[in-house]
């Protein structure tokens, strides 16, 4: 419980900062564009069910859209996204799986794993909301690159934040002494 009380903050953290700090983040003439809640999204745990996942992309995308005046294309991209995240995070969990309470991080789990499972769960989100966003299949080429270039800059933007203010490693110094005191 402790873990999704963590993430739940956290979530609410990177919305507040996506709205107050990267609302008009958009450059490259709108092929990159930074969505900083989907790192609150990534962090969730990995045992909730697939209606709570669904259910805090509804919600977490309906709030961007109050805010970005966006029209549902951010609630949209959250409820795909956090549809694909289960499977995304089954796709790669180790072999004996996730442990209970499970949130990535680049301590438990290395910069490997963090940066594929960013990379997809980001990669999902922005070329859905540029495929949705276009609304024609001619315009499907152009999502897919808007989609891998703002996922590139996201991606980089999180392995800065999990660096900076990820779980840190515990003391490795012995603390066993020969003198009592």
């Amino acid at each position: 419980m402790n873990a999704l009380i963590r993430s739940i903050g956290i979530l609410i953290l990177t919305c507040l900062l996506q709205v107050l700090i990267f609302r008009y983040a958009i450059f490259a003439g709108g092929w990159i564009v930074i969505c900083f809640h989907i790192y609150g999204l990534i962090l969730l745990p990995s045992e909730l069910s697939k209606t709570s996942y669904i259910l805090i992309g509804a919600v977490v995308g309906a709030l961007i859209d109050v805010v970005l005046l966006t029209g549902g294309l951010h609630m949209a991209a959250g409820v795909f996204t956090c549809f694909m995240a289960p499977w995304l995070t089954t796709f790669i969990a180790p072999r004996e799986g996730f442990t209970k309470e499970h949130s990535i991080s680049v301590l438990h789990d290395g910069w490997g794993r963090f940066l594929v499972l960013s990379s997809l769960i980001s990669f999902t989100y922005m070329f859905s909301l540029f495929a949705i966003e276009g609304w024609k299949w001619s315009l499907l080429p152009n999502a897919i690159g808007k989609g891998i270039t703002s996922t590139i800059l996201n991606v980089i933007l999180f392995a800065i934040v999990q660096g900076l203010f990820g779980p840190k490693p515990k003391s490795s110094t012995n603390t066993t002494s020969t003198y009592h005191w």
